[in-house]
């Protein structure tokens, strides 16, 4: 074997060490990497599903608060009749303001069925304030500045009633 590490026809050259930039680029990277994985290991940082689930406990937990406050502000008697106003109030909203995109029957039609178990963005009740309050992407409206909360509560007793 020669000292020049001939093979084939293809003169190798023994090198002790990598380009230079090759190293500055490892090592910057590796600086880079150890600083990023500080940052969201340390920070506080949560993914988007931490994120969704710590949103969910506090709108179930919301709810939880509507409805003991609805319980003890109505009696155990009154609250039937009152829930039976609200869902009253919210047929008659139904029919002025969703009845053209639901349909008369809230079978759908533009807009989704409201009859089925379970909605797109969650069947409880601050889901559904939200979607008649806030809107919803792809189509419905926000009714936020023409109805009242207590029109919105009436739509979402009405909307829960259906089957």
């Amino acid at each position: 074997m020669s000292d020049q590490h001939d093979y084939d026809g293809i003169k190798y050259r023994d090198e002790k060490h990598s380009p230079s930039f090759f190293r500055i680029f490892f090592v910057l990277l590796a600086v880079w990497g150890v600083l990023y994985m500080g940052y969201y290991l340390f920070s506080g940082w949560s993914s988007q599903s931490e994120a969704d689930a710590a949103k969910k406990a506090r709108d179930d937990k919301k709810q939880a608060a509507h409805m003991v406050a609805e319980t003890k502000g109505t009696g155990a008697t009154g609250s039937d009749h009152k829930v039976e106003d609200y869902i009253a109030a919210g047929k008659q909203l139904y029919g002025n303001l969703c009845v053209a995109c639901h349909g008369a029957t809230a079978k759908g039609g533009v807009g989704p069925d409201l009859t089925v178990s379970t909605y797109k963005y969650g069947k409880d009740r601050l889901d559904i304030a939200k979607s008649i309050s806030d809107g919803r992407p792809g189509g419905m409206p926000s009714f936020s500045s023409q109805i009242s909360k207590e029109q919105i509560e009436g739509l979402v007793e009405y909307v829960l009633s259906l089957k």
